[in-house]
């Protein structure tokens, strides 16, 4: 599949049930704005800890069905768990490396979150993954624009912070700004975007949005530093929260985390050979 450049610690998964609260709302909205509604048969590639799983879920309702596919088997576990303690019984997860699917029929809609960004061939695998969904269906896919994040008024850390991710992915070889990609990796799947949306979460010194920010940075200090941009010790990652925070608050600033975007299409055909 990948190059996930975050790798996997308690450090990450913290990040991720951050990230996961923080975009929740807005995941919702886009995937309803690309047509998702009850009833569907829906499959969510790349499903991690399932978090759109469940968003995806509760929007298609008991009369629908939502399959998540994963690589690594223990966020499936994390998934499942979650299932469970949300009493969502009509969705199931199975154990695949993407763009491989084995679905026993079409569905109705493909989605993914913040997956994109993670594939070796974005084009070819969302082609590959869309033969899966029925003539008609949904194929929908969301990703943010990392450089997109600022604070009002501007503060120099909010800056700092925003140029340390950034740095961080191009050194991982992945593209910081994987949202405004979308439409041109539809088009070159052969998937002309129906239609494009942006949601942005925002917050004071208190929210998400900030906790979001700090924990990122601690998650990708190793690549940080690697890339050059700064060192574990300009970072100061154990006081970089409380320090975002007090100027935060001494602004009354509000922070806009990064854009994240939504694009969909209309599935044209179905290849019988590649479903199953």
């Amino acid at each position: 599949m990948s190059k996930y450049i975050l790798g996997r610690s308690p450090r990450e998964t913290h990040r991720l049930d951050l990230q996961s609260r923080l975009y929740a709302a807005h995941s919702a909205h886009l995937l309803r704005l690309a047509g998702l509604r009850p009833g569907m048969r829906v499959v969510d590639v790349g499903c991690g800890t399932g978090e759109l799983t469940r968003i995806a879920a509760r929007i298609v309702g008991p009369s629908g069905q939502v399959i998540g596919v994963d690589r690594d088997p223990d966020m499936l576990a994390v998934a499942e768990g979650a299932m469970a303690r949300a009493g969502l019984s009509h969705m199931t997860f199975r154990q695949d490396v993407l763009p491989e699917l084995s679905l026993d029929r079409p569905v109705d809609a493909l989605v993914g979150r913040l997956i994109v960004m993670h594939l070796d061939s974005p084009a070819d695998a969302v082609r590959r993954m869309a033969r899966h969904v029925r003539p008609g269906g949904v194929v929908t896919f969301q990703d943010l624009n990392l450089s997109r994040s600022r604070s009002v008024p501007g503060l120099p850390l909010v800056g700092d912070i925003g140029r340390w991710i950034q740095a961080a992915f191009r050194q991982g070889g992945t593209d910081p700004d994987p949202g405004e990609r979308l439409p041109a990796v539809f088009r070159a799947a052969g998937l002309p975007a129906a239609g494009l949306a942006v949601a942005v979460p925002a917050g004071d010194a208190d929210s998400l949005a900030v906790a979001h920010a700090t924990s990122a940075v601690t998650a990708l200090l190793p690549l940080i530093e690697k890339s050059g941009v700064a060192t574990a010790a300009e970072i100061d990652p154990e006081t970089l929260h409380t320090r975002l925070t007090i100027q935060m608050r001494e602004a009354a600033a509000t922070l806009f985390s990064p854009e994240l975007t939504g694009v969909w299409a209309t599935s044209p055909t179905a290849s019988p050979d590649m479903v199953g």
